[in-house]
């Protein structure tokens, strides 16, 4: 095993432990919440996050991802990036907030989020925009023992604070809501000392690094609220046809199954800084070794989603009786999430070329077709319906993604040809 190989599967260790504490999170507090809270609760709780996915982008404009490409280029003064996109966020945290204001009374009314709590959705984004920076700056450092320690602590907070505030202060879905804004704040503050201290929020305004970050970012602002949609249009379609109770028992489930979304999601973290430093190289060896990493990516992703699966009774065995119903729609959830991660596998290759026009085409196709399969399938077949619905979008999104990246960059995914 070469050096690099083993500084991935390093890497992806801890990235996957940090990320399995950090996402412990909905996962361990699943039998307290599920105790605590009535299947309305947590549908509520599902849709605000849904809201909190929708606002990121609109916000943060994929800073973290302009970022990352931008830190290989020699020639960019990464300070005055960093400093220009930063200073930009703000300016859309206060329009967006302005927007909201406005909608308030509809948005309550078709999420069941009181008013009053919507109002946070804007400096919720610019929380996370910041933390997502930092951790985006120390992937590419490949710094995966801070930004460890980093998403641990945060997370520590809020287990912390959802205690507090749901058993100790007897609140329902409110406590919850309120413990992950005021840990995500806490973790902005720690954020932005680390930023001063690496003089990234000093540098100069510059209208063409800007000019870039919108031109990187904005494009994929809808790809991002396509994967959304994929997400969370299923939930809401699915509170509107059969309630709040209907969706919350449906995302307990996909809770579950996201547990694939979480593996994929850690991999990809050491994926994507480490390809794009092979594919900036240009080695043709590289190239090989990438593909045949996918291949056994694939097979071992596939293989997680059966272990799920039978797991899935003694998992189910700690949640509240009102919750089981839930425990046949997690395969296909898990397949869903299992086909995202192959996709996000051959997508890397877009990425990478900054072809996000396409990729924003792309995902906004897939996304409408998993809300027309939501509209078809979940008035009369409900939670399977929704989850079906989840499941064959991201299964087309990986085939369509892939096609299209082969023939953006050649890569030699037929190893027959290498022996």
């Amino acid at each position: 095993m070469v050096k690099g190989d083993r500084r991935i599967i390093k890497s992806m260790g801890i990235y996957t432990f940090s990320n399995v504490i950090n996402a412990a999170i909905p996962f361990l507090l699943l039998p307290l919440l599920t105790k605590y809270l009535s299947t309305s609760d947590y549908g509520v709780l599902s849709n605000f996050n849904a809201l909190t996915n929708i606002m990121i982008p609109l916000v943060g404009i994929n800073l973290m991802s302009s970022v990352q490409v931008q830190y290989l280029k020699e020639e960019v003064n990464f300070q005055d990036y960093v400093t220009s996109g930063f200073r930009f966020n703000i300016v859309l945290a206060l329009v967006f907030s302005i927007i909201v204001g406005l909608f308030a009374s509809q948005l309550s009314s078709l999420t069941g989020v009181p008013a009053s709590l919507l109002y946070t959705l804007s400096v919720y984004a610019i929380f996370n925009t910041v933390i997502e920076v930092l951790l985006a700056i120390w992937r590419m450092e490949d710094k995966a023992t801070l930004y460890g320690v980093f998403r641990i602590s945060r997370t520590v907070v809020e287990i912390g604070l959802v205690i507090f505030y749901v058993i100790g202060c007897e609140m329902n879905f409110e406590g919850s809501i309120y413990a992950m804004l005021i840990s995500y704040g806490v973790a902005t503050v720690g954020a932005i000392i680390i930023l001063s201290r690496k003089g990234l929020l000093f540098g100069v305004f510059r209208f063409d690094y800007l000019k870039h970050a919108l031109s990187y970012g904005v494009p994929l602002i809808p790809h991002t609220l396509s994967a959304t949609a994929i997400m969370y249009a299923d939930k809401l379609i699915l509170t509107h046809y059969h309630g709040l109770s209907s969706n919350g028992v449906y995302s307990v489930g996909f809770l579950v199954g996201q547990v694939i979304g979480l593996l994929q999601n850690s991999f990809n973290q050491a994926w994507v800084p480490w390809v794009f430093q092979k594919l900036k190289a240009g080695k043709e060896s590289d190239k090989l070794r990438m593909v045949k990493i996918t291949y056994f990516y694939f097979a071992g992703i596939l293989f997680t989603v059966f272990v799920l699966w039978l797991m899935l009774p003694f998992i189910y065995a700690f949640l509240g009786k009102a919750f089981q119903g839930g425990m046949e729609l997690v395969l296909w959830i898990a397949l869903g999430f299992a086909f995202n991660g192959m996709y996000k596998m051959v997508g890397v290759y877009m990425f990478y070329l900054e072809r996000t026009g396409i990729i924003a085409l792309t995902s906004i196709g897939v996304a409408a077709l998993n809300i027309i399969l939501s509209l078809i399938l979940i008035p009369q077949h409900g939670e399977y319906g929704a989850a079906y619905s989840s499941m064959i979008s991201m299964i087309s999104l990986f085939f369509v993604t892939w096609f299209i990246s082969s023939r953006m960059l050649k890569m030699p995914w037929n190893l027959k040809k290498y022996g």
